[in-house]
Formats: structure tokens, sequence, C-alpha cells
């Protein structure tokens, strides 16, 4: 797994998770979505400057950041935004990367970075 850019300016999080079995068709339909103009315009919209997806053998990583302005609600908002987090994919941990440190390995699936 390539680990996402870092910066000073940023807050990052963690949410790692898995696929619900049986429901892979609908992730990868979902990845495909990740990967288009219309997410980039969800992320955008929520604020963030960047976001990856990896995945190895159905764990799934996401690294997601915002610019750190010191208030929280631009992460609260992502992570209530229920278009980006499918009812397949299921919650077993997360949280600030410095404390919920990403997994190593798997294949970056999705990988957005706000134009500068």
């Amino acid at each position: 797994m390539v680990p996402p850019e870092t910066s000073a300016g940023e807050d990052t999080r963690v949410w790692i998770g898995r696929i619900s079995p049986g429901r892979e068709s609908e992730h990868k339909q979902f990845v495909d979505w990740l990967n288009g103009p219309e997410a980039a315009e969800t992320f955008r919209r929520r604020r963030l400057t960047e976001y990856q997806l990896s995945e190895d053998a159905g764990e799934l990583t996401v690294v997601f950041k915002a610019p750190h302005t010191g208030d929280p609600r631009i992460m609260i908002d992502f992570l209530r935004y229920p278009g980006v987090w499918p009812e397949y994919w299921e919650f077993q941990r997360g949280g600030r990367a410095e404390d919920v440190p990403a997994p190593a390995g798997g294949t970056v699936r999705v990988h957005w970075r706000r134009d500068s």
C-alpha cells in the first residue's frame, strides 16, 4: 500500500473495516463510483483534501484528510455522510492516523487528492 502524502496542515483520519460476505459485486460497483467525477465532487463538497481506499482480501482501509483547522466538524460531517459509507462496509476501528495506524499491505483501489 502506498501511504497518502503527508502535510502538517492536514488532519488525517483512518477508517478500517471489511466488506460484508456476499456483497463483493456491490463493493466493486461502489469502487467504480468512487473513482468517478461524482465522488470527486462529493469529496470536494465535504472539504476533503485527500481520500484513499486500500483493500486486502476483503479488508478495507480508508485514509482521509481535511485542512487542519482545529474544528473536528469537517471529519464528523464526512463520517456521517451516507453516500460514502455503504451498508456493506462493516466498521472495525478508526480514529486519528497517529492513534490508529493503517495496516501495511493491500492494493490502492481509490486515490483522490484535491488539486492545488
